[in-house]
């Protein structure tokens, strides 16, 4: 009988390159799955910001103070605080607009006549201090959502929201949600506590001088509510009321009668001292 001799083969090796593309595939796969979690990180504020947004048409927003600094808060109650814009004067709105936006009810969100200006003089003439070129629009969604952040992305979503806000909230109601929300003063926010801080009134009953007053303060108003402070108007603050009433006369909120009855006109609460016209001195504040 034969013995059945078996040879002693070497085991046949397979080839390590499927094993490898497996690992480098499940890399890339984790590397993708991170990248998404990192922008969805990074998205997920703005997101929130737009949803916020389509809610605004039904909703107001409460404000927290602390450390100086406003939190706003949307609830479905209006606020004992909030005015509806139907009962906020209309000179005191024909005053922000003509300060702040006159193309207000024109404009898609921006004013690209400023907006060009503002990059004219900040990389064309290299000027350190440069207009902001910011609609009442922007400034909502800033005072809203981007109150910390001033990174060119911050610019980036804040004009995509400007847009946004435009097309799902109606121009009063964006008016009335800005005259509500923003600054008056060191810790003073809303018109409703404002009017009552500096003239001891209902926002409806503003007369055309202090809607004036209060339009001047926006741009800073800490600073420029010294006055209020020192119960006395500057020469710059006096300049520039009477430069927004005349532009409340252009734009037709007020008449020829009551633009000249104002300029003459004084707050309660201030030193009366003729003058002689107001000075050209901007940095008397």
């Amino acid at each position: 009988m034969e013995e059945l001799i078996v040879e002693n083969t070497p085991p046949i090796k397979k080839p390590k390159w499927p094993l490898v593309f497996n690992i480098i595939g499940k890399i890339i796969l984790l590397m993708w799955v991170l990248l998404a979690a990192y922008i969805f990180y990074l998205l997920s504020p703005f997101i929130s910001s737009m949803y916020s947004i389509t809610k605004i048409p039904n909703t107001y927003f409460e404000i927290n103070v602390k450390d100086t600094r406003a939190s706003y808060i949307q609830v479905a109650t209006m606020p004992g605080d909030w005015v509806p814009l139907d009962k906020i004067s209309k000179r005191l709105r024909g005053a922000i607009i003509s300060s702040e936006d006159g193309k207000f009810y024109t404009h898609p969100g921006y004013d690209i006549e400023e907006l060009q200006d503002a990059i004219n003089d900040g990389v064309v003439k290299k000027k350190k201090k440069v207009r902001g070129a910011s609609t009442i629009t922007q400034q909502l969604i800033k005072n809203l959502y981007f109150q910390t952040d001033r990174s060119l992305w911050r610019k980036t979503k804040e004009m995509a929201l400007t847009l946004w806000i435009e097309d799902k909230v109606k121009k009063d109601k964006i008016l009335e949600t800005y005259l509500n929300v923003i600054e008056y003063g060191e810790n003073l926010f809303g018109i409703k506590d404002a009017a009552k801080y500096y003239f001891k009134k209902e926002p409806s009953q503003l007369t055309a001088r202090e809607s004036a007053f209060l339009a001047m303060l926006l741009p800073s108003p800490k600073r420029y509510a010294q006055s209020f402070k020192r119960k006395e108007l500057t020469a710059f603050a006096s300049k520039i009321i009477n430069s927004i009433l005349f532009k409340m006369l252009q734009g037709g909120y007020i008449g020829v009668e009551e633009y000249y009855a104002n300029l003459d006109s004084h707050f309660p609460w201030e030193k009366y001292v003729k003058t002689e016209s107001a000075s050209n001195d901007l940095g008397d504040l």
